[in-house]
């Protein structure tokens, strides 16, 4: 079994450190490891006085059902969490983008006020300002190893890899495919350059192409995000792909982000910072292994196409040797720390070198997630929110499916 240092055990909290809000608190040591919920408290009471009165708002959201990381807006949207800290009488739509860019484009032209981004168009709808403001206000998730950003495939008839890196050298001379403007496309174009790859073609498709046309063979190797890498493969799903790499033989972490226009940051902060709360509450149940099954099935009524093991293994699978993806399959940081801030300024200096922004160096004030740190401690919560442990997919799969079993799921990701 690996003995992975970057991902150290924490020391456990002692009980008496919890206040009565804090149900759901990570833990290396813990039972179930990735979430507990203590004392059975109800998840209402997370929020438990935590509704700002005043006039109602109407606002659309621009969320990310098609990328497992951002599955939680979904999930916000099927449970209407977000009733329980706006003003009472509050309406919010939801839109599904299936790009990045798409969802800056909504911020833009004002039909969205909030959106979930990756990293690297999360940074990019910062530099958008000749048009509209957009702050980075809190993260939708970062997973250590780029398990959500960075899903490497190859058509099912390429050669069988010793590791990772051999079959990124691999595609030297082939045709590859990505969305380009994604996080996956700055994290696929790096290490090929990294590691001396040179591809034939490099070319743009959204994820939908790239499937059909590794189905038809029309191209050798992509890079996507999940669940679309478990939904084609031979490990989860339909088998006409083979994952074959994340970001952990380079040691590439993901992340995505929560983005917001300013002007109506400015004009409504205190609705900001409650939907920050709802954010966070619904980060932490939709990780909670004990939630897992409720969440598939949401996931299959806004995830067409995919398996039912597939979108599990997208939220919670290991990816085993030879392409070994890593320990850790997401972390809910909700605010930037060293790790992340070290990503961004690797993306950073990547969009400048390649003029998709002007600088490498942030405007004053893109970043700015202390709206995200006062909702955390006016809800007694700390980053990270959640970490999941990633699990074989014959141990997992089987007991999710199984309710008289959950207690024996959930420890599963003990940590």
């Amino acid at each position: 079994m690996r003995n992975d240092s970057t991902h150290k055990k924490r020391k456990k909290r002692k009980t008496g450190d919890y206040t009565r809000r804090q149900f759901l608190i990570r833990s290396a040591q813990g039972v179930a490891g990735a979430a507990i919920a203590t004392a059975g408290f109800p998840w209402g009471d997370l929020a438990y006085g935590q509704q700002i009165k005043g006039k109602p708002v109407k606002m659309n959201v621009a969320i990310r059902p098609d990328w497992t990381q951002g599955w939680f807006g979904m999930i916000n949207e099927e449970k209407q969490i977000w009733k329980k800290y706006l003003p009472a009488g509050s309406k919010v739509t939801f839109s599904h983008p299936i790009q990045g860019g798409i969802v800056t484009n909504e911020l833009i032209a004002g039909k969205s006020l909030i959106g979930h981004n990756g990293d690297a168009p999360g940074l990019i709808a910062t530099f958008k300002r000749d048009r509209v403001d957009i702050r980075a206000i809190g993260l939708i998730g970062s997973s250590p190893s780029g398990y959500h950003c960075y899903q490497v495939l190859v058509r099912t008839d390429a050669p069988e890899f010793s590791s990772s890196k051999e079959a990124l050298k691999w595609m030297d001379g082939k045709v590859v495919a990505t969305p380009k403007g994604s996080c996956s496309d700055r994290f696929f174009q790096d290490v090929l350059k990294r590691d001396g790859v040179q591809p034939a073609e490099y070319l743009n498709q959204p994820i939908g192409v790239i499937t059909t046309n590794l189905r038809a063979k029309k191209i050798d190797a992509a890079c996507t995000w999940d669940p679309q890498g478990a939904a084609v493969s031979e490990i989860a799903g339909e088998g006409i792909a083979r994952v074959v790499a994340t970001g952990y033989p380079w040691q590439e972490r993901d992340s995505g982000t929560i983005v917001c226009r300013k002007d109506f940051l400015d004009e409504n902060t205190d609705v900001v910072k409650a939907w920050l709360k709802a954010e966070i509450e619904t980060q932490m149940w939709y990780y909670d292994p004990r939630n897992h099954a409720e969440v598939l099935k949401i996931a299959q009524k806004y995830v067409k196409g995919f398996s039912h093991k597939a979108l599990w293994f997208s939220l919670a699978g290991l990816l085993p040797e030879p392409y070994y993806g890593g320990p850790i399959r997401d972390e809910k940081l909700f605010v930037w720390n060293d790790e992340v801030r070290n990503l961004q300024a690797i993306v950073l200096d990547y969009l400048a070198k390649n003029k998709i922004i002007p600088s490498s160096q942030l405007l004053p004030g893109a970043i700015d997630d202390s709206l995200a740190r006062e909702a955390m401690k006016e809800m007694g919560v700390k980053s990270p929110l959640i970490t999941l442990k990633a699990v074989p997919l014959e141990q997992g799969y089987p007991l999710v499916q199984d309710a008289k079993r959950i207690e024996e799921y959930a420890a599963l990701f003990k940590i």
